[in-house]
């Protein structure tokens, strides 16, 4: 039970929009602050430096608009090749035997679940093609040749196409035989901020089909 000596403290469910323009005015600009008058059409962010650098440049971030519904999403794998985007790394930037190979992607425009549904269908059979041709190519020799021992510092950049869509890893070195950094980006970072586009407008019972067509993961977005 709360001792009635000690009330408990406010939570803030809002903050006005000139809030931090008040707050944290750095010294030197001087000028009058405005005063608190709430807008409830605007919502203020908090951004960290990085993004402040990134969206504004050099510019002073206080007081200024971001707009995030007006941002397009960018989608890759199934879920852009369901929705009209002929992208697939294995033909245009392709690797190993794929610069041989005969790939051929599937795209369809509708990008509903149905769209996502039959490029799987379609990238089934492609693959067991692709297999079918390696098999019948491959030739004799060595199937992986030694590294050697890595450079402090150096760094290297790989991209493949894996089956939800590309898949980037960026590594550098910390010394012969070990990694500093090692960033891996998964297309589902890429694809979940699209999921709540695609669910708009449908029926609760449509959430799990747009959910499962896009097949997404969860640890895969937090890497």
């Amino acid at each position: 039970m709360a001792d009635p000596a000690y009330p408990p403290a406010r939570t803030a469910a809002a903050i006005v929009t000139d809030f931090f323009a008040r707050r944290l005015q750095p010294a030197g600009q001087g000028g009058a602050r405005p005063p608190l008058a709430p807008d409830p059409a605007t919502v203020t962010a908090v951004v960290d430096a990085a993004f402040a650098r990134r969206l504004f440049g050099g510019e002073d971030p206080l007081g200024r608009d971001v707009d995030v519904r007006g941002v397009s999403c960018r989608i890759v794998g199934v879920v852009a090749r369901a929705s009209g985007v002929d992208a697939d790394v294995r033909r245009d930037a392709p690797f190993a035997a794929y610069a041989h190979a005969d790939v051929r992607v599937p795209v369809y425009d509708t990008g509903d679940v149905w769209a996502r549904t039959m490029v799987r269908v379609d990238e089934a059979l492609q693959s067991a093609a692709l297999v079918r041709a390696a098999a019948a190519a491959a030739g004799d020799g060595p199937t992986f040749v030694p590294l050697g021992e890595l450079r402090a510092g150096a760094s290297a950049l790989g991209l493949v196409e894996g089956w939800r869509g590309p898949i980037w890893h960026w590594v550098t070195a910390a010394g012969p035989a070990s990694l500093a950094r090692v960033k891996v980006v998964d297309p589902s970072f890429r694809n979940w901020p699209a999921l709540e586009y695609a669910v708009l407008k449908n029926i609760v019972p449509d959430l799990p089909l747009c959910n499962k067509s896009f097949n997404l993961s969860y640890s895969g977005n937090d890497l």
